[in-house]
């Protein structure tokens, strides 16, 4: 397989890099990424600008051209995901068609395959775009396999370990004192933006550019109290996939780790088609100017993407979240900037469940060493600079209650042909159900794992899927 290099923005690049790692989370878990993957390839098909790229034929022609890198620079062939395609690509003859030409180095006849699909609106570009990504998660699992270098410099595969976590908390809030971040913040972000940020009404009389310095100066003073937390792979992918689940019951402080905190994920949360990922958070207690002691606590978020910067972060928006909302009603069928924040809130809620409930997660420390301590105190940082490891507690099997006795009367459906899995899932606890009916109750979000159910001394039954057609 030999064509024509594919020169893509950044947009396009960014679109095809959120769609293949989407496939690789389906790949590993498909009964619990299905529906995301589905709507990650739809809106990929129908998205993108016309000027900034990321249109759906755009990405299938990128995502074409990263796939004969694989095998003209890494010796891996689309042939090696067949059985992944014929479960994606099904009987379109189309697509088929058009998989082919590329197998064989026809990159016009595929090009102008994939242009005949988006001039004809249909189903046919979603399904080529689910096989390219599909074939691209099956040649390169991890997401690590070097491909283009877009628009300057990019930032190589995401990293991350616990004790760069500390490293880089020093390297962000030195970099936050420097005066020209204020000033390249203020370019960056426009006026109207900064405004949105922080309201005219709580800072009056200030120009952008002052509130460039005021936002920088916040967010040096956050990260310098800061608790620090590392939530690792496992974690993360709960932590996506609850975000992707509503969440109905009101945000209680209680939910919220620390006052201030420095989060780090281990594997980047992609969250939108075309926008860099997720791989970290700060956030603190927001005062309100103007507000009493009697209003509820906000807290102030900065979400982090992956850069090519030293440390690897770069802020991608800023999000605040007041005691009381509930994260439900912010939900959209399009993923956008929402989810990324869901995804913090999402690992708050890992974290903080043992205040309710029954824990999921394990949290263990690694200390700084006392050298780096005194170098952080030099940069005003007055946290021990602790790293707090989170990973998913073991998933131990359930033991089945003893039936109740009955009498014949009542109902006799019993599960005692087998077990199942019961897969992970969000409540809604009720944590006073004696108040329940009067509506005096207050409620948790709580995340229950996947664990096994049926009587211990039985074979876990066949999983069978009910299909309805009209």
């Amino acid at each position: 397989m030999s064509g024509t290099i594919f020169i893509a923005t950044q947009a396009t690049a960014n679109a095809w890099r959120h769609l293949t790692a989407v496939a690789r989370t389906f790949q590993r878990n498909p009964a619990l990424e299905a529906d995301r993957y589905a709507r990650t390839i739809q809106q990929t098909a129908t998205g993108g600008d016309a000027v900034k790229g990321g249109r759906g034929s755009e990405v299938a022609l990128f995502g074409a051209s990263q796939l004969i890198q694989f095998e003209e620079e890494h010796a891996r062939y689309i042939e090696e995901a067949a059985p992944v395609l014929a479960d994606l690509v099904g009987e379109d003859k189309d697509v088929w068609a058009a998989l082919d030409d590329l197998a064989r180095g026809r990159w016009n006849a595929f090009e102008q395959k994939v242009a005949q699909f988006e001039r004809a609106g249909g189903m046919s570009l979603a399904t080529l775009l689910g096989a390219l990504s599909g074939a691209a998660a099956v040649l390169d699992p991890d997401g690590t396999l070097p491909t283009f270098t877009l628009d300057g410099t990019e930032a190589g595969p995401w990293s991350a370990k616990p004790r760069q976590v500390a490293e880089w908390r020093r390297q962000l809030v030195a970099r936050l004192e420097a005066p020209e971040t204020a000033e390249g913040t203020a370019r960056e972000l426009a006026e109207e933006h900064l405004t949105v940020i922080f309201p005219t009404e709580l800072f009056p009389g200030l120009d952008h550019v002052a509130r460039a310095r005021l936002l920088c100066e916040q967010e040096r003073d956050r990260l310098r109290a800061a608790r620090m937390y590392y939530a690792d792979a496992d974690t993360t992918a709960v932590a996506t996939r609850k975000a992707a689940r509503p969440r109905k019951t009101p945000l209680d402080p209680q939910r919220v780790p620390s006052p201030s905190g420095f989060l780090v994920f281990d594997q980047p949360v992609d969250y939108a088609p075309g926008l860099a990922p997720l791989v970290a958070a700060s956030w603190s207690v927001w005062h309100v100017p103007g507000q009493g002691e009697d209003a509820p606590t906000t807290w102030f978020l900065t979400l982090y993407g992956h850069t090519a910067a030293t440390p690897p972060l770069g802020p991608l928006t800023f999000w605040r979240l007041t005691a009381g909302d509930v994260l439900a009603e912010k939900y959209a069928d399009a993923e956008d900037s929402d989810f990324a924040a869901r995804a913090v809130v999402a690992c708050w809620d890992l974290i903080t469940q043992e205040r309710v409930g029954k824990g999921v997660v394990d949290v263990a420390e690694e200390k700084r060493k006392p050298v780096k301590v005194r170098a952080d105190r030099r940069r005003g940082i007055t946290d021990d600079g602790t790293v707090r490891l989170v990973t998913i507690r073991g998933r131990q099997a359930s033991v089945p209650r003893p039936r109740r006795e009955t009498d014949g009367t009542g109902p006799t459906r019993r599960y005692d042909r087998g077990r199942w899995m019961v897969h992970e899932h969000t409540r809604d606890h009720c944590m006073n159900p004696a108040l329940h009916r009067d509506g005096g109750c207050t409620h948790q979000d709580i995340t229950v794992l996947d664990y096994p159910k049926g009587p211990a001394n039985k074979p876990f039954l066949d999983t069978v899927y009910v299909v309805k057609t009209d």
